[in-house]
């Protein structure tokens, strides 16, 4: 999801789903500019290069329009066609609102009204000050909520909100306070999203699917933009893989897919976004124009913002991007230029596919673009070498948020920071202390002195500073500086069990502790100490419980401020 960017979203830089976009463009509508040559000339690269398993990119420009497809996009190397299924991630914002938008029309909704929907879980959502969340709040980041609920549990490492449903959301959302006043700022929350999308389909008395069908999909002739898959729609989905090449598990929502659980393909996208240029007559052209309408002007905080819309700082261009772990979209609209731009990709590359949407709405536009894609992550720190160690003194875990932390790790020579529950990204230095990611108006900033490793790192995005700070070294930093002996490793190795259906499995392979979950992809953890070892890229760590001899004979799993026991069974 993510978003921002979820995409992710950085995520995108996706906090999970939005970036900033600072297009100037000129509004003059020029000649044809986009064509499907240029367009794979510039997008090539990135699956010549292996950047990118699978890419279909969509473009409509005035009376023209094209789609390219390139790479593969499942594991039989089949390629993507118009009707290959993507996911979409935090692109399901835009239908979101969209949906909150058709409520306000047919008079289901008062978007300056407080949020009040009576719902089988119970939601009820916090106030400050006597200012209650408003509808409009929750579709343009305004609502004072997180990004993520602190009780996101980990039952599934790759596919992380599989279990989270309105219950759970019920029993955050109902004891938590909000830090400032709702309106007051902007703050992109993936679960404000998820929870808008469930709100406004219990207020309309269906499920989101059903709504999200009955009336966006089916109007636009949307036949495969759908939340679960048929048998048929999963035959055509692209195989999502991380962004290292790797095929990863395809994310499912629970009963909250308002923020990142839709699917699409390129063709119902396409249908989508010439919707957008030119709205249909009737309540749903009417709700186009109200989601496409802006709600609130950028500040320090954020973006100008549509109902679900990101506005580009030309005040023109709408635009969203998605990310889930192994997934990537990105939709630009510019009804000045009569231009949308759509990239699909099935792999979790934010900065790529973002960058590449960003080119083809330019050239457009008629600026002099350079038909080629950003330069492939092992050329791009060549101007500027840092040496090793002064990078060592830049890895480490630094604490935005209790659910935000940044995990710096230097590979091979290559600066890569992972966000909480989100994707690893590479940054690249302006100079030794501040490294920026590819394609994305984010920049982190090192707190050095004049010895030792930095103390906090400052994200500079949207205008706006947020510091983070030091709370341990990294985890790929912790396995090398850190020496745990295979006897004391051996100890830890065995079988924990959480619950019935959650067993955990710990293993010893070649000196890296491996652990496994029931039904879930192994992964390896990082030793704080010989007692506690931590995951990579997601704020969980286990507490091995060990007397003066003999195996640990149990773990505790720390997550989200719970610690939960699971007894060792073999």
């Amino acid at each position: 999801m993510n978003g921002p960017c979820f995409t992710l979203p950085l995520l995108c830089l996706v906090l999970n789903c939005s970036v900033g976009v600072p297009l100037a463009l000129s509004q003059t509508v020029s000649p044809q500019q986009l064509t499907e040559e240029w367009v794979e000339k510039v997008a090539a690269p990135l699956v010549e290069n292996q950047v990118a398993d699978g890419l279909s990119i969509g473009y409509i420009e005035g009376e023209h329009w094209g789609i390219v497809h390139l790479g593969t996009s499942n594991r039989a190397k089949i390629k993507a066609d118009n009707l290959t299924v993507y996911e979409i991630g935090s692109v399901s914002k835009v239908f979101t609102g969209l949906l909150l938008a058709d409520a306000v029309v047919q008079g289901e909704i008062d978007l300056n009204a407080a949020v009040e929907v009576a719902n089988p879980a119970g939601i009820q959502l916090p106030s400050r000050n006597g200012r209650s969340i408003q509808w409009i709040d929750l579709s343009t980041h305004r609502s004072g909520l997180p990004r993520l609920a602190d009780n996101l549990p980990l039952t599934n490492l790759t596919n992380p909100y599989r279990d989270y449903d309105s219950n759970k959301a019920a029993e955050f959302l109902n004891q938590y306070e909000l830090p400032r006043q709702p309106g007051e700022s902007q703050e992109y929350s993936n679960l404000g999203g998820s929870v808008l999308g469930y709100l406004v389909a219990q207020k309309a008395g269906k499920s989101y699917e059903t709504l999200l069908r009955e009336r966006i999909a089916e109007p636009l002739r949307m036949t495969d933009c759908t939340i679960a898959l048929s048998s048929d729609q999963r035959k055509r989905l692209a195989t999502p893989h991380d962004k290292f090449g790797s095929p990863t598990a395809l994310w499912t929502f629970a009963d909250l897919p308002g923020a990142g659980g839709i699917h699409a393909t390129m063709r119902d996208m396409m249908r989508f976004a010439k919707a957008q240029l030119t709205p249909p007559a009737g309540h749903l052209g009417e709700a186009i124009e109200m989601a496409w309408t802006q709600q609130c002007d950028a500040d320090a905080s954020g973006p100008a913002m549509g109902l679900g819309w990101m506005i580009a700082g030309d005040g023109q261009t709408r635009w969203h991007n998605g990310q889930t772990g192994g997934s990537h979209s990105a939709l630009f609209i510019n009804r000045e230029l009569e231009c949308a731009v759509v990239v699909l990709c099935n792999t979790a590359l934010a900065n790529e596919v973002d960058q590449l949407a960003i080119q083809m709405i330019k050239k457009a536009a008629g600026q002099d673009v350079a038909p080629e894609p950003s330069k492939a992550p092992q050329e791009a720190s060549s101007d500027l070498a840092i040496d090793a160690k002064l990078r060592g003194r830049l890895v480490g875990r630094y604490q935005l948020a209790p659910d935000f932390i940044f995990d710096v790790q230097d590979r091979d020579g290559h600066l890569m920071v992972g966000i909480t529950n989100q994707p690893t990204q590479e940054v690249y230095p302006d100079s030794p202390s501040r490294w920026s990611y590819r394609g994305v108006d984010a920049t982190l900033e090192f707190n050095l002195t004049k010895s030792g490793p930095a103390q906090s790192l400052v994200l500079h995005q949207n205008g706006a500073e947020q510091i983070a700070r030091r709370v341990s070294k990294a985890s790929d930093d912790a396995k090398g500086d850190l020496a745990i002996d295979a006897k004391l490793r051996s100890r830890l190795v065995g079988r924990y069990q959480l619950a019935p259906n959650f067993i955990f499995n710990v293993q010893d392979r070649d000196g890296r502790l491996m652990v496994g979950i029931t039904n879930q992809p192994t992964q390896e953890v990082f030793p704080d100490s010989p007692t506690r070892w931590s995951y990579r890229g997601v704020d969980a760590t286990l507490e091995f419980k060990l007397t003066k001899t003999g195996p640990a004979k149990s773990l505790v799993l720390h997550q989200n401020g719970l610690e939960q026991t699971a007894r060792r069974i073999k």
